[in-house]
């Protein structure tokens, strides 16, 4: 049994088919002077090739997968970034050195930058990057790669990665599951598994060399499994629970359009969290209750330039009719030196997790900072649209922000630019400091969000991508729990609403405990964990969730919590929290 990460729910059972996508051995080869430019041309003719490779594949798409486009255009943009583009012709030039060697320089320079991200979402494109360099080599060797077009039957596809291309060009007939050796639930195959509905497993290193095309494996899409060559009753239990899965998946889009109540009547709004309005038609499937995190530096990773304010105008405006009335919380662009936009014009930073980003880089770039907020104004008559300030550590970058607000909304005033005066302002609470103040930054703002993945790390001190502390990463830590508990009072007292943003909001075991803090008003998720978030809400009452939560808080350990949650959401829903992990390693050691 081979252990990874599920990024799309579901259990396949078939024979593997090995997608060869390993990468090339590049060798370092010395240019002599004369053939400097020609090399040059080279590798602007393979950036052309691939360019066209991509808008090919993207005449090409499945009906589902060509809801995420944009995500192709993306990789389009990247091919024209004046950093992978310029710095490898100036190494040729420079170094003289053969245009695969340069490439694959410039891209462990792109890897470090993203080494530093600290938004988990961003971070996974280091993946999305590095597929497109490798087709990028790919074209300079000529080396022609096997199709997905060529499977004939139904298989379940194993691969160390898969490209964009590739991606969008799975047979979604004949592809039963998917796992690969890298990637995460951020990267462009988890959001095409996802999409397309086959059961994938991601960052199972080493698995392309334990299968053999041919060989009976089996993708647990549910607990991030992968089983090759499972014995006959090991098949029976993935036959049983494949069958039950989708029984119970169908089950919980049957109340899609309940409201997430508890039996005693209390009553939570289930949001999605978004980066692109592509994603609309996903949240209604699931049924979320409008947008509680868009993300908008999407918009600007997606371009190669600074997005106009019409450009964004145009794009809030048109969530804000879709969704309408439901509300949308549009974020401040949350970007930083670690995000490596240098379209702002910056340097590096040696330690950009405490540098220049959030509301900070907002308020250092006031010009920019006002397109964003000119855009969010004017799009506001279109629906129930909010502002969120991210990474927020002082009481007066809030009040600097709104102040800014302000001055826009006398100048629309005054040019007799219609919007909604009551529109309302939250703060994220990410960072200890804002945690800690949270009684004081509620005075200055209409409602709080809480952004727990940035909250648990720099509580923690930990980073959770880095595998040298990776463990250390414990969402149920009582200081993180004691925290929320710490905000929660604060802005009950203040009679203001909080709303959660980040993973925790989305984690079924951790519902009861986030409900029983009393006055949680939103919870904003992955669509995808709707449907069992708000099973979970409506079969439990305030009061089993009130005594949840205080006895979590009393104890004293991230492990004991999590032993504790894990006993009391089995027991309470034992179709929803299976134990299938232990149960499966019983049956291989039986075999062994």
């Amino acid at each position: 049994m081979y252990k990874g990460i599920a990024i799309s729910k579901g259990i396949a059972i078939g024979q593997a088919y090995i997608l060869d996508r390993t990468k090339f051995c590049i060798l370092q080869q010395k240019l002599n002077p004369d053939t400097v430019e020609a090399e040059v041309n080279r590798f602007r003719s393979a950036i052309e090739k691939t360019k066209l490779q991509m808008q090919e594949t993207k005449k090409r798409t499945t009906e589902v997968a060509d809801k995420y486009a944009i995500i192709l255009d993306t990789y389009t943009l990247l091919l024209e970034d004046d950093i992978l583009v310029n710095d490898t012709i100036e190494k040729i030039r420079n170094e003289r050195m053969n245009a695969e060697w340069a490439v694959t320089e410039t891209l462990e320079k792109f890897t470090h930058l993203f080494n530093n991200i600290n938004d988990e979402y961003l971070k996974g494109k280091k993946d999305d990057l590095e597929l497109v360099v490798h087709g990028i080599i790919r074209n300079l060797i000529g080396h022609s790669q096997e199709s997905l077009s060529e499977i004939q039957k139904p298989v379940v596809l194993i691969t160390h990665t898969l490209s964009p291309s590739d991606t969008l060009l799975i047979p979604r007939n004949l592809v039963l599951g998917l796992a690969t050796e890298v990637g995460g639930k951020t990267s462009h195959v988890g959001i095409f598994a996802s999409a397309l509905g086959i059961p994938s497993v991601v960052g199972v290193k080493g698995l392309s060399s334990q299968v053999n095309s041919g060989d009976p494996v089996v993708i647990d899409g549910i607990d991030g499994h992968v089983i090759v060559n499972p014995s006959r009753k090991l098949l029976e239990h993935y036959e049983s629970k494949r069958a039950n899965h989708k029984i119970y998946e169908e089950k919980l889009l049957d109340n899609i359009d309940r409201p997430a109540e508890t039996v005693d009547g209390f009553q939570v709004r289930l949001l999605a969290n978004i980066e692109s309005t592509h994603e609309i038609k996903t949240l209604r499937k699931f049924g979320a209750e409008g947008v509680g995190l868009y993300r908008t530096e999407f918009l600007y990773m997606s371009s190669q330039n600074i997005p106009s304010e019409k450009e964004l105008y145009e794009d809030f405006k048109k969530i804000a009719q879709e969704l309408a009335p439901l509300p949308v919380v549009i974020r401040t662009l949350d970007i930083g030196m670690d995000k490596q936009l240098h379209m702002f014009g910056q340097n590096d930073e040696d330690n950009p997790a405490l540098g220049l980003r959030g509301i900070r880089m907002s308020l250092a770039y006031p010009d920019q900072f006002i397109v964003q907020l000119k855009a969010i104004l004017k799009a506001s008559l279109y629906g129930d649209i909010k502002i969120l300030y991210p990474m927020v550590c002082d009481v007066a970058e809030v009040v600097q922000a709104n102040e800014t607000l302000e001055k826009i909304k006398e100048e629309f005033r005054l040019e007799q630019i219609p919007f909604n005066e009551d529109i309302e302002v939250g703060a994220m609470i990410e960072t200890p400091s804002s945690a800690i103040c949270a009684d004081l930054l509620l005075k200055e703002v209409d409602f709080i969000s809480i952004g727990t993945n940035d909250l648990i790390q720099y509580l923690l001190a930990v980073d959770r991508i880095n595998e040298n502390v990776a463990h250390l990463y414990k969402p149920f830590h009582p200081a993180v729990l004691k925290t929320l508990k710490r905000v929660f009072e604060a802005a009950k007292a203040a009679g203001k609403k909080v709303s959660i943003c980040g993973e925790l909001g989305g984690d079924p075991m951790a519902t009861l405990f986030l409900l029983g803090l009393g006055n949680l008003t939103d919870l904003s998720m992955d669509p995808h964990s709707i449907p069992k978030v708000k099973k979970i809400i409506c079969q439990s009452s305030m009061e089993e969730a009130k005594q949840i939560a205080d006895h979590v808080l009393s104890l004293g350990s991230a492990d004991e919590i999590n032993n504790f949650l894990g006993e009391e959401m089995w027991k309470r829903f034992p179709s929803d929290f299976t134990r299938d992990a232990k149960f499966v390693e019983n049956i291989i050691s039986e075999n062994e």
